[in-house]
């Protein structure tokens, strides 16, 4: 049986990956702050699949929630096979109107709730030569406008992955950083914002990708060791540009801004 930990699993992303990797064989702990959604997700999954799937409170700002987690987990599972860092929230704002509170509250989270999470997984991991996935985002690797905070804790993410992915390696622990676009998900609904974020929505309900989509595809692509997943084909050829030709893809940028201003 392989054990999995992901953060955030009771709704959204997290509950897509959840689900899939369930259906895969996988025990897998939902690590929540919604309880009563979190418990229900696990005990659908114990009763559909079989797999020892269980239900932990967990805030990831917590340290003690945190070690309280990985000793249930030392206890119940006896080790690790598999951590999605996966919860998160979104800010944005101009740099000088986003409060810094907000700020603060983005980067915490987003960035340094998965470096907790790995603090205090990884030493299981490295027992079981297991398998590390950070969900961070597109805007970790291109960043558009007013989003500044959030752009800052998912690029963060990207570049704790990469360390990571070399720092572990010795260890058998492949690292996997999933940096998916615009998808429908309950996202907004703790966005701390001082802009107008309908566009964000229309893109969001307008995407052809789904999170099941997203899970389907974090399953096989990490499970072939490859470290950054884009899920979308646009995405990906506009990260190749800004790899390749960097400033052709600031030029684009621009006047996207510009077009986007002046509309």
């Amino acid at each position: 049986m392989k054990r999995m930990l992901i953060t955030g699993a009771a709704s959204g992303l997290g509950l897509a990956m959840a689900k899939k990797y369930a259906s895969e064989g996988w025990a897998v702990c939902i690590a929540d702050l919604q309880d009563e959604a979190g418990q229900k997700v696990a005990t659908e999954l114990k009763s559909q699949h079989g797999n020892d799937c269980f239900f932990q409170h967990l805030d990831i700002t917590r340290e003690e929630q945190w070690q309280e987690l990985v000793n249930t987990i030392s206890k119940r599972w006896l080790g690790l096979d598999a951590l999605i860092n996966n919860a998160g929230v979104a800010s944005s704002g101009a740099i000088d109107r986003l409060p810094l509170k907000d700020f603060q509250w983005t980067v915490d989270i987003n960035l340094m709730g998965a470096v907790r999470g790995c603090y205090f997984c990884v030493p299981l991991l490295k027992k079981s030569k297991g398998m590390l996935i950070n969900v961070a985002s597109m805007a970790g690797l291109v960043h558009m406008r007013n989003m500044s905070a959030y752009n800052a804790s998912k690029a963060g993410l990207v570049a704790l992955s990469e360390t990571l992915s070399v720092e572990l390696a010795p260890f058998d622990i492949n690292v996997s950083v999933v940096c998916p676009a615009f998808f429908p998900s309950n996202l907004l609904s703790t966005m701390r914002s001082n802009t107008n974020v309908s566009v964000i929505k229309k893109m969001m309900d307008g995407s052809s990708v789904t999170a099941d989509d997203i899970a389907h595809m974090v399953y096989e692509e990490a499970n072939r060791g490859k470290h950054i997943i884009i899920p979308t084909r646009r995405e990906s050829r506009l990260w190749r540009l800004k790899r390749y030709l960097p400033g052709l893809y600031f030029i684009f940028m621009k006047k996207l801004v510009h077009k986007i201003v002046n509309k």
